[in-house]
């Protein structure tokens, strides 16, 4: 009930005390003479459209499909405004099977799951999966779809805030129709996004650039892992399945004795790094109200993020410092506990490997959104295994150039977040009718 009081209050409070009288809604700050606040579920102007996937089981769903689907993860890889294209297509009979429906070019696609906020233009005529949800434009004459995509774009954090769940946070289409946007009128809207443009456009520029910077940092990381770990076979190193130098997922019989009351650390998967590879943001619980339904692991253990796209991103650490020894975290950690024959930052530096991911991808299971990298992949994987003073030896050079990038990689991402704030900056004066 508290949780519910809460989101009422930031509804009221926060979203701006919207209230509909005689003039119209009443929305946070005073508009410009002719513009006016409505609602992304006022039927004349919007339609909020859900989508869904077709069962991924059934080859002519999606075989030669031409049909672009989108997903959150196609959001999170748009550049600039619009989506042309998308990683996986449909078919007629796939469309027709699910409770998905094509919307028209110039309609704005919003991930609305996993994450929320990702947000595009459509291109093209497409449909998307039920992680995404639709604003079709009804009335062409009083709404640019231009103008609506950038003032969705200030409304992210709102989204987050209306979003509920437990393992990922979702935005319904009924909270969704609640969001207030001003609308100027057509020419208004015209002038504002040609501004926009403008200035939008010199700040992506920029943070494209901190971008690229950051990334060829990584790639020298990358290479100096794979000069590692290429060497096996130059050295004829032994091999060893990862699940024989390893206990994956241990049980967590061995702290049934611990008292309920006792502090631990609880890591969920927002405080992994995967810029830094650690552990940045953990919290502190009492055993007793995590010890069920979440992972177990003990100083030393290596984590890695199982489910799509934190897997991908490279989500991974190794628990240090946990309080009494003991941490818990999110359901979507594999934990490896290292034996005697193998450091734990051998078994980490190995999994952050590009080419490691990229396997560990092509193995996944599950539903489209909801894949998984399975224990038995693990289990299965070959690593080298050099003695432990060449482990060690190697350690100390991969940590060497990992301080060297993580530091080059955190300026980039400081540089990027002055950026960030830049475009809001923005866009708050371009909604208040100042630009």
């Amino acid at each position: 009930m508290s949780k519910q009081i809460k989101l009422d209050t930031y509804t009221r409070e926060t979203i701006g005390n919207a209230i509909e009288d005689q003039e119209g809604i009443r929305g946070p700050y005073d508009l410009p003479e002719g513009w006016k606040w409505v609602r992304l579920g006022d039927k004349k102007l919007f339609h909020i459209e859900t989508g869904s996937t077709p069962k991924t089981n059934v080859i002519e769903y999606w075989e030669r499909g031409n049909i672009k689907w989108v997903t959150p993860r196609d959001l999170g890889k748009v550049i600039g405004k619009f989506i042309f294209d998308t990683e996986r297509k449909i078919t007629q009979k796939g469309l027709e099977s699910c409770s998905t429906t094509i919307v028209p070019k110039g309609s704005i696609i919003i991930s609305t799951r996993a994450p929320i906020g990702h947000i595009a233009i459509a291109g093209d005529n497409m449909c998307f999966n039920q992680g995404c949800k639709a604003i079709v434009i009804r009335d062409a004459n009083h709404v640019l779809s231009d103008f609506v995509y950038y003032t969705l774009l200030t409304k992210v954090e709102e989204m987050n805030a209306l979003g509920s769940g437990a393992t990922f946070k979702e935005i319904s289409r009924k909270k969704l129709a609640t969001i207030l946007i001003p609308l100027p009128p057509l020419e208004e809207q015209r002038r504002i996004v040609s501004r926009l443009e403008q200035l939008v456009n010199r700040a992506e520029e920029a943070k494209r650039l901190r971008k690229q910077a950051r990334e060829e940092a990584e790639k020298i990381m990358q290479a100096a892992l794979n000069k590692v770990f290429s060497r096996a076979e130059e050295e004829g190193w032994e091999r060893a399945e990862l699940g024989k130098v390893c206990e994956i997922n241990p049980a967590k019989h061995e702290i049934k004795n611990l008292p309920d009351n006792m502090q631990v650390t609880f890591v969920p998967m927002s405080a992994v790094s995967e810029v830094t590879g650690k552990i940045e943001r953990p919290e502190i619980r009492l055993l007793g109200e995590v010890k069920k339904g979440y992972t177990y692991f003990k100083e030393g253990d290596v984590l890695f993020a199982k489910i799509t796209p934190c897997m991908e991103n490279g989500k991974s650490a190794i628990a240090r410092g946990l309080i009494n020894g003991i941490g818990f975290g999110s359901t979507e950690f594999h934990v490896l506990r290292p034996s005697s024959k193998v450091h734990a930052e051998w078994i980490h530096f190995y999994i952050r490997q590009k080419s490691f991911r990229d396997e560990a991808a092509k193995n996944m299971t599950g539903s489209v959104g909801q894949q998984r990298v399975p224990v038995e992949f693990l289990r299965k994987v070959m690593i080298p295994l050099p003695p432990l003073e060449k482990q060690k030896k190697m350690i100390d050079y991969l940590d060497k150039i990992s301080e060297i990038i993580e530091s080059l990689k955190k300026l980039q991402q400081r540089t990027e977040g002055e950026l960030e704030k830049l475009v809001p900056s923005i866009l708050d004066k371009a909604f208040k009718g100042e630009l």
